[in-house]
């Protein structure tokens, strides 16, 4: 994207063109310039001038109304004014684009480098004056990632592997060191900011503070246009800080060229072997020995060490399950027989929903299961409708998606209504619907395990006598909102579904539900697995309404003997980044095994 070209001292091009049906135009009547209006006034803050104008579907040979937001304006300097917009225009539109850029390149070549070479030697002299924000009110001299005090050591090394991977030069201290009044062990990586790629280091590592902008005295505050928080860190659920005095000169450190590998500590047991259960790279050892065929459990948490892992592996399984690790054997603090204290383990058969409505946050859970190793199955409309869903899974995941998308998906109403595509072909159209619910509900009174993201925890709330509420529903635009924020969470790491997680993290929310819990049933069971704090709940990015969330369930649990719920309010797996929060995830899939 723009941002990572300019944070890079590169020209950042982004282009974003209306769209036509595939290859079928879009037809558009021309306005009548006799009778000129603009909405920009009115214009949704989270929605680009003009886009408004191609919202509407009504099939590939209908004719849409003439555009109203037709007053030229900083932003939208030439409105779209009607007419036939085809494939071959947005080849075109890109094909300009480009191809201006190229030719400025190519016509100015020498002052482009010129003023690029000028940018990296400015971020450097910045870098070393610790002042390469535009507006800190403390100077940042370097950013520092402890390998002591962290969660999960994993999460360190792909925190670096990340930031390499951008072209950020990291370093790693040789020996301990003292900064800013603090020591810091031996293997610390640092990352000084006198270097042509430090504002980005910065801008990716760094907490996203916005400014209150309000267009008259007594508007609400408006709110980003996107995503408004992308501290990489806090969703790694890895600590940083920021260096405010400079470095000292006889620093010795070392070049990180290559990341290391993935480590675990491992302890030699009569039973097999153990370790500690820390963050998700853990859940992919336990992964590869459940279908190894080994016996895997996790013990009884210890005070304030994490849980482990027992498995009874024999050498060339736990040679398999290890692959790709550095492991150090350690004596464990701790020994217990798993066997009688512990919760024992089998791969979970695991279905996850693919609706035909296109659902990008499927995509991404798909993406992680597979990423983590985790087998699974997707289940479209007819076989969830199908039924007997508890002969073949375990836990069944339902991705963020609105509730009556997921009941009704591309409805004949909504075709009729013209809010959705006449050409879809049938087999394409409907949700899961009524038969589809039956099924699910059958599934949890069988012993499964229903697993829901972000809206789909609507549904549940909804259609089940369950003792919960979703607050977000009861809230207006103006009072609360979201664009993409991260949150500070506060996590019950002795519930399993905590298992992995360090007490305190961060979650990433984007507008989804959070809970508030009420009576049930006396054959319910109801945890908060993960909730707000009473204070300070924004860790990162843009809020309105935090008071609302104060002490809220983010993530809660449901046993309704025999089936299970999980819901999730945050965004656990969101873009495949959001690594402090994939074990709530993970575990909500091992406890369907219970």
């Amino acid at each position: 994207m723009a941002w990572a070209g300019w944070w890079h001292n590169e020209v950042g091009l982004l282009t974003e063109v209306a769209s036509a049906r595939i290859a079928t135009p879009t037809i558009q009547e021309k306005p009548d310039p006799s009778h000129s209006s603009s909405n920009a006034s009115t214009q949704n803050d989270n929605q680009a001038p003009g886009a408004a104008e191609f919202v509407v579907d009504k099939g590939p040979t209908a004719t849409l109304p003439a555009p109203t937001d037709t007053n030229p304006r900083a932003e939208y300097p030439r409105p779209w004014m009607g007419g036939t917009w085809r494939l071959r225009d947005i080849v075109d539109y890109e094909l300009m684009a480009t191809f201006a850029l190229f030719e400025t390149a190519a016509d100015r070549r020498e002052a482009l480098l010129r003023n690029i070479y000028d940018v990296n030697l400015n971020t450097i002299a910045l870098g070393k004056e610790g002042q390469l924000g535009f507006s800190d009110a403390k100077k940042s001299f370097a950013a520092l990632i402890p390998i002591e005090g962290q969660q999960d050591q994993n999460e360190v090394i792909q925190l670096v592997e990340k930031l390499e991977m951008a072209g950020v030069n990291v370093k790693r201290a040789i020996k301990e060191f003292t900064q800013d009044g603090e020591s810091y062990a031996a293997g610390t990586y640092v990352i000084p900011f006198d270097q042509v790629f430090a504002r980005y280091a910065k801008d990716i590592l760094e907490k996203q503070t916005y400014p209150e902008v309000h267009r008259t005295p007594n508007a609400p505050a408006e709110a980003p246009y996107d995503v408004s928080a992308w501290s990489l860190g806090m969703q790694f659920g890895v600590k940083t800080v920021f260096a405010g005095t400079p470095l000292a000169a006889d620093l010795a450190v070392e070049d990180v060229n290559t990341p290391p590998p993935m480590v675990l500590e491992a302890s030699s047991t009569t039973h097999g072997w153990s370790f500690p259960y820390t963050g998700a790279e853990s859940a992919v050892v336990v992964n590869r020995l459940l279908k190894e065929g080994c016996n895997v459990t996790f013990g009884q948490p210890h005070g304030d060490d994490p849980v482990r892992v027992y498995a009874a592996a024999k050498r060339e399984a736990w040679k398999n399950a290890v692959a790709g690790f550095t492991v150090t054997v350690k004596p464990e603090n701790n020994p217990v027989r798993p066997e009688v204290t512990g919760l024992a383990l089998r791969m979970p058969r695991v279905g996850l929903y693919q609706s035909w409505t296109a659902n990008i946050d499927e995509g991404w859970t798909r993406w992680i299961l597979e990423q983590y190793e985790f087998p699974y199955k997707t289940l479209h409309n007819a076989d969830i409708q199908g039924g007997q869903l508890r002969k073949d899974f375990d836990a069944i995941i339902l991705p963020d998606q609105e509730e009556r998308s997921i009941l009704d998906g591309q409805t004949e109403k909504a075709i009729k209504a013209g809010q959705s595509n006449e050409f879809i072909p049938t087999e394409y159209r409907g949700g899961i619907g009524d038969k589809g619910w039956k099924a699910l509900v059958d599934f949890v009174n069988q012993g499964g395990t229903l697993i829901s993201l972000g809206s789909a925890s609507d549904l549940l709330i909804d259609k089940l006598p369950l003792p919960a509420i979703d607050l977000k529903k009861t809230l207006s635009r103006e009072q609360h909102y979201a664009p993409g924020t991260i949150l500070s969470l506060q996590v019950d790491t002795k519930n399993p579904i905590g298992f992995g997680m360090a007490p305190h993290t961060y979650g990433f929310y984007i507008n989804s539900p959070f809970f508030q819990l009420r009576e049930g049933f006396s054959s319910q069971k109801v945890s908060v697995v993960a909730r707000f704090p009473n204070d300070e709940v924004n860790a990162s990015g843009w809020l309105r309404g935090e008071e609302y969330m104060r002490g809220r369930a983010a993530v809660i649990s449901i046993e309704e003997n025999p089936g299970k719920l999980v819901l999730f309010g945050i965004r656990p797996q969101h873009r495949g980044q959001t690594h402090a929060t994939l074990p709530l995830l993970f575990n909500s899939l091992y406890w369907s095994v219970e």
